[in-house]
């Protein structure tokens, strides 16, 4: 919650109220609570855009025309507007039914900001002033040229998103995934419903019924001549068998599938796998089993087998000696100039551990020194287990082919028909309870493809779409008006369905 300063402006431009007031996201909606006066909340779905008119001024249109300024925001200025987008976005996406989770992509669309969503069946592209379905079936084409991702559109002009940066290939890449993961759903859905049709046919049945196109009874008899009345017998509710034989007599009649659920399954975890500890074997480098004693008495032995020069009588407390002058203990001994920890030696300037380069005869023994391990093994300081590390190994993300069925109470696909005649388009639902048959108005030969497209823009909510009255829902405003202007009637399904259908196309 922050505070502002508002006003509250009339669809001309006239100022109502102002004053400052408390100002969230919160439930859906956007809640604008003034220090006096009632609370005003715009849910997500009426709010037709989103705006900056001046700096630091955001500016909420309502769908009726009314608009809110809130100024003196502040830090929070951001964030309201990061909060407004996603729930505008995520609004959009319900409203027209976008199936499955979003990748989400910044980018300009006709020269403004906008956000672009990517699903399982459409892409969602959602700018300060409004949104706009693209189905992945009406898809023809994506291409990528100067960094500007072009998507070809089947009876529309094309949609081209440009400032993409580093993300242009990463956008381009998941579209054509996902146009592939879509003709493969169709394919698997199809193979499912007729097993018995060979494999050159359902190819070219899948290729015809990408998800929400409907094609002509006639074009699928082509296929094979029982597959239209295969399809209704399997996916059709048996109360509107009827109906379908009453639209096949009088009408073009047109059967279309459209998935309703996402059946995209998450990674998950299966059988751990272990990496078991490993106690270290560094100590265990210098045995007592071996041919020579641990510590550097031993290490001086096996320099002497090793073909070092023998160690005579002068060798040990003689002159240069162990003892003797230049000895271990003499001048330029272990302990003295020029010796271990002399000047030039192990530990002093010129040696490994001072200002010099290499361990001289016995490096080996004191890099093993600096490990851990002492002349006394039995007084070496014990080295650390490595811990038992236990990881989960994932199943990676997948596509549950099999939960795509027609049938049953709570069908993942949506079975429809569309029936044409001149200047008429029938909408019917055929494996949901849906009350009504939806009658269109449509003019030319591309009649039945125009109110195709539209009735997949709107997700096939059509109910939602033409619900009226003030017990119905809000109509969002995502969805597009193409459907509701060419609407001529709606007929319930009762004992007049029939001759109220006949009259209708006679007209």
């Amino acid at each position: 919650m922050s505070a502002a300063q508002y006003r509250i402006l009339s669809p001309a431009g006239e100022q109502r109220e102002d004053g400052n007031a408390d100002v969230e996201v919160a439930g859906g909606a956007l809640v604008l609570a003034p220090s006096s006066g009632a609370v005003l909340r715009v849910p997500f779905g009426q709010i037709s855009s989103v705006t900056e008119p001046q700096p630091f001024t955001v500016r909420v249109t309502l769908a009726d025309g009314n608009a809110i300024e809130l100024s003196r925001l502040g830090v929070m200025r951001t964030q309201l507007l990061a909060e407004l987008r996603d729930g505008r976005g995520d609004a959009a996406a319900s409203a027209v039914a976008a199936v499955g989770d979003a990748a989400v992509f910044s980018a300009r669309s006709g020269g403004d900001p906008a956000e672009v969503r990517v699903y399982d069946d459409a892409l969602l592209v959602i700018g300060a002033t409004g949104s706009e379905r693209i189905s992945f079936s009406f898809v023809a084409a994506v291409q990528v040229q100067n960094y500007a991702v072009t998507v070809d559109v089947t009876g529309r002009e094309p949609v081209i998103l440009s400032q993409l940066g580093r993300r242009t290939d990463e956008l381009v890449g998941l579209l054509n995934d996902r146009l592939r993961e879509a003709r493969t759903r169709t394919a698997a859905f199809l193979a499912s419903l007729l097993p018995g049709l060979d494999p050159m046919a359902l190819r070219e049945a899948a290729g015809l019924l990408r998800d929400g196109v409907a094609v002509p009874a006639g074009t699928l008899d082509g296929i094979h001549p029982d597959l239209t009345s295969t399809l209704v017998q399997i996916a059709v509710l048996q109360d509107r068998q009827g109906a379908v034989a009453e639209l096949a007599r009088r009408t073009g009649l047109a059967l279309g599938f459209k998935q309703l659920t996402s059946v995209r399954r998450p990674a998950v975890g299966v059988t751990p796998w272990q990496d078991h500890a490993a106690t270290p074997h560094i100590g265990q480098h210098e045995s007592p089993g071996g041919s020579f004693r641990p510590g550097l008495m031993g290490m001086m032995a096996a320099g002497v087998m090793s073909g070092g020069p023998p160690m005579g009588p002068g060798e040990f407390a003689g002159p240069g000696g162990f003892a003797g002058p230049g000895g271990f203990a003499g001048p330029g001994g272990f302990a003295g100039p020029g010796g271990f920890a002399g000047p030039g030696g192990f530990g002093g300037p010129g040696g490994p551990f001072g200002f010099g380069a290499g361990y001289g005869a016995y490096g080996d023994y004191w890099a093993f020194r600096a490990l851990g391990a002492g002349m006394n093994s039995r007084e070496q300081r014990p080295m650390a287990e490595r811990p038992d590390m236990t990881r989960g190994r994932l199943t990676p993300a997948t596509e549950d082919l099999s939960a795509l069925t027609a049938s049953g109470e709570d069908p993942t696909v949506l079975a429809f028909a569309l029936g044409s005649c001149p200047g008429r388009v029938v909408y019917e639902a055929l494996n949901h309870p849906e009350p009504m048959t939806f009658v269109y108005r449509a003019e030319g030969a591309d009649a039945l493809a125009a109110i195709n497209r539209a009735l997949d823009d709107a997700g096939f909510q059509v109910a939602a779409l033409h619900a009226a009255g003030l017990a119905a829902p809000p109509r969002p405003v995502a969805l597009p008006t193409a459907l509701t202007s060419a609407l001529i009637a709606q007929v319930p399904h009762d004992a007049q369905w029939a001759d109220r259908i006949a009259e209708l196309l006679a007209e």
